[in-house]
Protein backbone atom coordinates (compact mmCIF):
# COMPACT_ATOMS: atom_id res chain seq x y z
CA UNK A 1 0.00 0.00 0.00
CA UNK A 2 1.22 3.39 -0.71
CA UNK A 3 2.72 5.55 1.70
CA UNK A 4 0.47 8.95 2.82
CA UNK A 5 -2.48 6.38 2.86
CA UNK A 6 -4.23 7.22 5.78
CA UNK A 7 -7.57 5.10 6.19
CA UNK A 8 -8.43 1.66 4.30
CA UNK A 9 -11.82 1.59 3.15
CA UNK A 10 -14.64 -0.36 3.50
CA UNK A 11 -14.68 -3.87 1.99
CA UNK A 12 -11.14 -3.15 0.53
CA UNK A 13 -9.85 -6.44 0.28
CA UNK A 14 -13.01 -8.55 1.21
CA UNK A 15 -12.93 -11.94 -0.34
CA UNK A 16 -9.85 -12.25 -1.36
CA UNK A 17 -9.12 -15.97 -0.69
CA UNK A 18 -5.65 -15.84 -2.40
CA UNK A 19 -4.37 -12.73 -0.05
CA UNK A 20 -0.98 -13.90 2.23
CA UNK A 21 0.32 -10.82 3.30
CA UNK A 22 0.00 -6.94 3.76
CA UNK A 23 2.33 -4.52 3.64
CA UNK A 24 0.60 -1.35 5.62
CA UNK A 25 1.83 2.25 5.20
CA UNK A 26 3.59 3.78 7.86
CA UNK A 27 0.90 6.55 7.84
CA UNK A 28 -2.33 4.21 7.97
CA UNK A 29 -4.69 5.55 11.08
CA UNK A 30 -7.66 3.16 10.28
CA UNK A 31 -8.63 0.19 8.97
CA UNK A 32 -12.38 0.44 7.55
CA UNK A 33 -15.38 -2.09 7.94
CA UNK A 34 -14.97 -5.67 6.46
CA UNK A 35 -11.48 -4.15 4.88
CA UNK A 36 -9.83 -7.98 5.06
CA UNK A 37 -13.33 -10.25 5.69
CA UNK A 38 -12.76 -13.36 4.40
CA UNK A 39 -8.96 -13.30 3.14
CA UNK A 40 -8.77 -17.03 4.13
CA UNK A 41 -5.25 -17.51 3.31
CA UNK A 42 -3.76 -14.06 5.52
CA UNK A 43 -1.63 -15.78 8.23
CA UNK A 44 -0.18 -12.53 10.08
CA UNK A 45 -0.51 -9.04 10.09
CA UNK A 46 1.95 -6.43 11.25
CA UNK A 47 -0.22 -3.56 11.99
CA UNK A 48 1.72 -0.09 11.61
CA UNK A 49 2.61 2.55 14.49
CA UNK A 50 0.05 4.80 13.06
CA UNK A 51 -2.95 3.17 13.41
CA UNK A 52 -5.50 4.44 16.04
CA UNK A 53 -8.72 1.71 14.90
CA UNK A 54 -9.99 -1.10 13.80
CA UNK A 55 -13.21 -1.35 11.96
CA UNK A 56 -16.44 -3.95 12.38
CA UNK A 57 -15.89 -6.80 10.61
CA UNK A 58 -12.13 -5.94 9.52
CA UNK A 59 -10.86 -9.03 9.78
CA UNK A 60 -13.87 -11.68 10.20
CA UNK A 61 -13.26 -15.06 9.08
CA UNK A 62 -9.84 -15.20 8.28
CA UNK A 63 -9.62 -18.69 9.26
CA UNK A 64 -5.61 -19.08 8.82
CA UNK A 65 -4.64 -16.07 10.80
CA UNK A 66 -2.37 -17.02 13.28
CA UNK A 67 -0.72 -13.68 14.71
CA UNK A 68 -1.47 -9.86 15.21
CA UNK A 69 0.65 -7.46 15.99
CA UNK A 70 -0.99 -4.50 17.89
CA UNK A 71 0.23 -1.32 18.00
CA UNK A 72 0.54 0.77 21.36
CA UNK A 73 -1.04 3.93 19.30
CA UNK A 74 -4.66 1.24 18.95
CA UNK A 75 -7.39 2.75 20.62
CA UNK A 76 -10.47 0.99 19.34
CA UNK A 77 -11.02 -2.74 18.07
CA UNK A 78 -14.70 -2.84 16.35
CA UNK A 79 -17.25 -5.35 16.61
CA UNK A 80 -17.06 -8.71 15.06
CA UNK A 81 -13.05 -7.60 14.03
CA UNK A 82 -11.60 -10.49 14.67
CA UNK A 83 -14.74 -13.06 15.00
CA UNK A 84 -14.25 -16.29 13.73
CA UNK A 85 -10.64 -16.31 13.32
CA UNK A 86 -10.07 -20.00 13.62
CA UNK A 87 -6.39 -20.21 14.07
CA UNK A 88 -5.18 -17.09 16.03
CA UNK A 89 -3.70 -18.75 19.08
CA UNK A 90 -2.56 -15.07 21.08
CA UNK A 91 -3.18 -11.78 21.37
CA UNK A 92 -1.44 -8.66 23.48
CA UNK A 93 -3.51 -5.78 23.68
CA UNK A 94 -1.90 -2.54 24.11
CA UNK A 95 -1.97 -0.13 26.90
CA UNK A 96 -3.82 2.80 24.93
CA UNK A 97 -6.36 0.96 23.95
CA UNK A 98 -10.59 2.31 25.07
CA UNK A 99 -12.74 -0.26 23.95
CA UNK A 100 -13.25 -3.88 22.34
CA UNK A 101 -16.71 -4.05 20.10
CA UNK A 102 -19.04 -6.74 20.09
CA UNK A 103 -18.20 -10.23 19.39
CA UNK A 104 -14.88 -8.81 18.48
CA UNK A 105 -13.05 -12.14 19.12
CA UNK A 106 -15.87 -14.30 19.42
CA UNK A 107 -15.97 -18.04 18.37
CA UNK A 108 -12.08 -18.00 17.97
CA UNK A 109 -11.67 -21.57 18.78
CA UNK A 110 -7.61 -21.56 18.98
CA UNK A 111 -7.24 -18.25 20.97
CA UNK A 112 -5.77 -19.54 24.46
CA UNK A 113 -4.29 -16.53 25.59
CA UNK A 114 -4.93 -12.56 25.95
CA UNK A 115 -2.01 -10.83 27.84
CA UNK A 116 -3.35 -9.73 31.19
CA UNK A 117 -4.08 -7.68 33.34
CA UNK A 118 -6.42 -5.93 30.13
CA UNK A 119 -5.58 -2.42 30.15
CA UNK A 120 -6.62 0.37 32.03
CA UNK A 121 -10.04 2.03 31.36
CA UNK A 122 -11.10 -0.39 28.75
CA UNK A 123 -14.37 -1.04 27.41
CA UNK A 124 -15.57 -4.80 27.02
CA UNK A 125 -18.25 -5.32 24.29
CA UNK A 126 -20.89 -7.95 24.57
CA UNK A 127 -19.47 -11.47 23.77
CA UNK A 128 -15.96 -9.77 23.12
CA UNK A 129 -14.40 -13.20 24.24
CA UNK A 130 -17.44 -15.68 23.84
CA UNK A 131 -16.34 -19.29 22.84
CA UNK A 132 -12.65 -18.63 23.33
CA UNK A 133 -10.25 -21.28 25.27
CA UNK A 134 -8.74 -18.72 26.87
CA UNK A 135 -5.84 -19.04 29.67
CA UNK A 136 -7.30 -19.99 33.57
CA UNK A 137 -7.03 -17.10 35.23
CA UNK A 138 -8.33 -13.33 34.53
CA UNK A 139 -7.09 -10.18 36.48
CA UNK A 140 -8.94 -7.03 34.41
CA UNK A 141 -7.68 -3.84 35.64
CA UNK A 142 -9.15 -0.38 35.39
CA UNK A 143 -12.08 -1.86 33.94
CA UNK A 144 -15.46 -0.38 35.26
CA UNK A 145 -18.11 -2.32 33.49
CA UNK A 146 -17.90 -5.67 32.14
CA UNK A 147 -20.89 -5.92 29.49
CA UNK A 148 -22.82 -8.31 28.43
CA UNK A 149 -21.66 -11.91 27.45
CA UNK A 150 -18.12 -10.69 27.77
CA UNK A 151 -16.45 -13.48 28.95
CA UNK A 152 -19.23 -16.04 28.21
CA UNK A 153 -18.43 -20.00 27.39
CA UNK A 154 -14.69 -19.05 28.63
CA UNK A 155 -14.88 -22.95 29.81
CA UNK A 156 -10.96 -23.17 31.12
CA UNK A 157 -11.35 -20.27 33.32
CA UNK A 158 -10.59 -21.25 37.25
CA UNK A 159 -10.70 -17.89 38.30
CA UNK A 160 -11.41 -13.64 38.25
CA UNK A 161 -9.80 -11.10 40.17
CA UNK A 162 -12.47 -7.83 39.19
CA UNK A 163 -10.85 -4.81 39.70
CA UNK A 164 -11.26 -1.85 42.31
CA UNK A 165 -13.65 0.52 40.17
CA UNK A 166 -15.83 -1.96 38.78
CA UNK A 167 -19.41 -1.01 39.23
CA UNK A 168 -21.52 -3.40 37.10
CA UNK A 169 -21.53 -6.53 35.65
CA UNK A 170 -23.54 -7.33 32.68
CA UNK A 171 -26.52 -9.63 31.45
CA UNK A 172 -24.74 -13.44 30.84
CA UNK A 173 -20.92 -11.83 31.40
CA UNK A 174 -19.51 -15.00 32.85
CA UNK A 175 -22.44 -17.57 31.94
CA UNK A 176 -21.51 -21.22 31.25
CA UNK A 177 -18.19 -20.53 32.91
CA UNK A 178 -17.97 -24.20 33.82
CA UNK A 179 -14.86 -24.53 35.63
CA UNK A 180 -14.91 -21.11 37.21
CA UNK A 181 -13.93 -22.05 41.24
CA UNK A 182 -13.73 -18.32 42.59
CA UNK A 183 -14.47 -14.74 41.79
CA UNK A 184 -13.42 -12.55 44.17
CA UNK A 185 -15.46 -9.04 43.94
CA UNK A 186 -14.29 -5.59 44.16
CA UNK A 187 -15.69 -2.50 46.77
CA UNK A 188 -17.90 -0.77 44.64
CA UNK A 189 -19.75 -3.08 42.72
CA UNK A 190 -23.50 -2.16 42.75
CA UNK A 191 -25.00 -4.55 40.40
CA UNK A 192 -24.47 -7.71 38.79
CA UNK A 193 -26.35 -8.65 36.39
CA UNK A 194 -29.29 -11.11 34.71
CA UNK A 195 -27.52 -14.91 34.20
CA UNK A 196 -24.51 -12.71 35.13
CA UNK A 197 -22.83 -16.72 36.69
CA UNK A 198 -25.31 -18.83 34.86
CA UNK A 199 -24.36 -22.16 34.88
CA UNK A 200 -20.88 -21.58 36.49
CA UNK A 201 -21.60 -24.98 38.19
CA UNK A 202 -17.97 -25.52 39.68
CA UNK A 203 -18.33 -22.07 41.36
CA UNK A 204 -18.43 -22.97 45.37
CA UNK A 205 -18.90 -19.52 46.99
CA UNK A 206 -19.87 -15.52 46.74
CA UNK A 207 -18.69 -12.92 49.01
CA UNK A 208 -20.48 -9.92 48.04
CA UNK A 209 -18.57 -6.71 48.89
CA UNK A 210 -20.51 -4.06 50.99
CA UNK A 211 -22.04 -1.78 48.06
CA UNK A 212 -23.91 -4.50 46.49
CA UNK A 213 -27.51 -3.32 46.00
CA UNK A 214 -29.08 -5.71 43.28
CA UNK A 215 -28.44 -9.37 42.25
CA UNK A 216 -30.09 -9.98 38.92
CA UNK A 217 -32.82 -12.78 37.48
CA UNK A 218 -31.06 -16.10 37.44
CA UNK A 219 -27.63 -13.94 37.95
CA UNK A 220 -26.12 -17.51 40.01
CA UNK A 221 -29.19 -20.32 38.14
CA UNK A 222 -27.44 -23.55 38.03
CA UNK A 223 -24.48 -22.90 40.24
CA UNK A 224 -24.78 -26.51 41.60
CA UNK A 225 -21.33 -26.23 43.69
CA UNK A 226 -22.55 -23.08 45.40
CA UNK A 227 -22.65 -24.11 49.01
CA UNK A 228 -22.33 -20.39 50.98
CA UNK A 229 -23.63 -16.85 50.02
CA UNK A 230 -22.77 -13.46 52.09
CA UNK A 231 -25.40 -10.80 51.47
CA UNK A 232 -24.52 -7.73 52.62
CA UNK A 233 -26.45 -5.09 54.29
CA UNK A 234 -26.81 -2.37 51.18
CA UNK A 235 -28.55 -5.16 49.19
CA UNK A 236 -31.98 -3.96 47.66
CA UNK A 237 -32.82 -6.36 45.15
CA UNK A 238 -32.41 -10.30 44.17
CA UNK A 239 -34.26 -11.40 40.73
CA UNK A 240 -36.22 -14.62 39.44
CA UNK A 241 -34.46 -17.27 39.93
CA UNK A 242 -31.54 -16.04 40.92
CA UNK A 243 -30.24 -18.82 42.50
CA UNK A 244 -31.91 -21.56 41.07
CA UNK A 245 -30.71 -25.20 41.17
CA UNK A 246 -27.74 -24.38 43.84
Amino acid sequence: MPEGMMHLPDGAFRGRASLVSVAFPSSLASIGYGAFEGCSSLAAIDLPATLTSIGDHAFFRCITLVSVAFPSSLATIGSHAFFRCSSLVSIDLPAGLTSIGNKAFARCSSLASVALPLPDGLSIGDGAFSGCPLNDEAKAAGVTTIASCAFQEWVSLVSVTLPAGLTSIGNDAFASCSSLVSVTFPAGLTSIGDCAFYCCSALTSAAFPASLTSIGDCAFDGCSALARVTFPASLTSIGDYAFHGC
